[in-house]
């Protein structure tokens, strides 16, 4: 598996330092702010490779509200979603992840009741409890649409896109909603249990139809990882790496160490179906240096779960072979890894 990182902020002192931690791979996560097409997809692939990175995701970058609402805007925007496929493609990108929850432009309804709720050390976290939950939390999002027309809204979407992304060699990995509750304050959302996934792969069978497993929002709907590892298989594009306690409707999310699962079976597993996609650390607590409110995306916090990941993966895998040294006598290792470039 291929660590990679979404960056928060997006400047390139943090860029760097992402390939200092031993990342090559980053996620584009709608940062900068742009209209996404191919020149804004072509100026991050150059600026990336200058620093020895490579793009490997988008996510969460194009505005469906209208596809997912099913209206009169869709078509426009599944073109447009077209075009990023194919510009992606263009380009190498690998991955295009995205989710189906009631959207405001290309902001997802993803809900929180709190980012404030305590971790390890006093550190702040989000948490969710749906007794808590408030018509406050959703803003005035119409048209309200039931269920089953989603799924017809999401069956149209593929029918156009999933031969698009065929043609560019790019993944479609579709994210759960967050959290996982089929009603939210009046909104209704549809993938939100195991049984969502599978009617949604099924949907298609090509390849270019998967999802991404978000550790997280699959142990929010109670599911056991290594299970959905090998229920989905080669349908994993792209992971989620981060641990939540509690149950699916009242949660709190926790540093990757300090939570309840134990992550080495789950590794095992994806060695086991020889999943070699991209994975990240997704929402971590603010560490007490960071500045600002805790949105789940400190860069520290980040930098820190990353190490871990990297930890885990090599306690399953091993450390990975460095073929600069093969050839390169002991006395001289000093000096060559002095001048080793990005």
């Amino acid at each position: 598996m291929r660590i990679s990182m979404a960056v928060f902020p997006y400047l390139e002192p943090n860029l760097k330092s992402a390939k200092q931690l031993g990342v090559d791979d980053i996620v584009f996560n709608g940062v900068p702010v742009a209209p996404l097409d191919y020149a804004t997809l072509r100026d991050e692939v150059e600026k990336l490779d200058r620093l020895g990175l490579r793009l490997t995701v988008v996510e969460g970058s194009l505005p469906m509200d209208e596809i997912v609402a099913g209206t009169d805007g869709r078509d426009r925007q599944i073109e447009h979603f077209q075009r990023v496929l194919a510009a992606m493609g263009r380009l190498g990108v690998e991955v295009l992840c995205y989710n189906f929850m009631p959207q405001i432009g290309n902001d997802a309804m993803v809900l929180r009741t709190t980012y404030e709720a305590p971790a390890r050390g006093g550190a702040q976290t989000s948490a969710f409890r749906l007794t808590d939950a408030t018509s406050a939390m959703a803003p005035d999002v119409q048209p309200r649409i039931s269920g089953e027309a989603m799924w017809d809204h999401l069956e149209y979407f593929l029918k156009r896109v999933i031969p698009a992304a065929e043609d560019a060699g790019v993944k479609l990995a579709m994210h759960p909603d967050d959290p996982p509750i089929a009603s939210i304050c009046g909104l209704n959302r549809i993938l939100s249990s195991v049984g969502a996934f599978d009617r949604l792969v099924a949907m298609s069978p090509s390849p270019a139809n998967g999802i991404t497993l978000c550790q997280g929002c699959f142990l929010e709907m109670g599911a056991d990882l290594s299970d959905m590892i090998r229920r989905f298989g080669s349908r994993i594009h792209f992971v989620h790496f981060r641990d939540v306690a509690g149950v699916t409707g009242d949660f709190v999310e926790t540093f990757p160490d300090d939570g309840p699962t134990d992550f080495i079976p789950v590794f095992e597993t994806f060695k086991e179906i020889g999943c070699d996609g991209p994975i990240r650390v997704d929402h971590v607590p603010r560490l007490a240096i960071e500045a600002g409110a805790n949105d789940g995306y400190g860069f520290l916090g980040h930098a820190y779960a990353t190490g871990y990941l990297k930890g885990l993966l090599e306690s399953v895998y091993g450390k990975p072979a460095k073929d600069r040294w093969r050839n390169v006598p002991a006395e001289s290792r000093a000096r060559a890894y002095t001048s080793t470039k990005v």
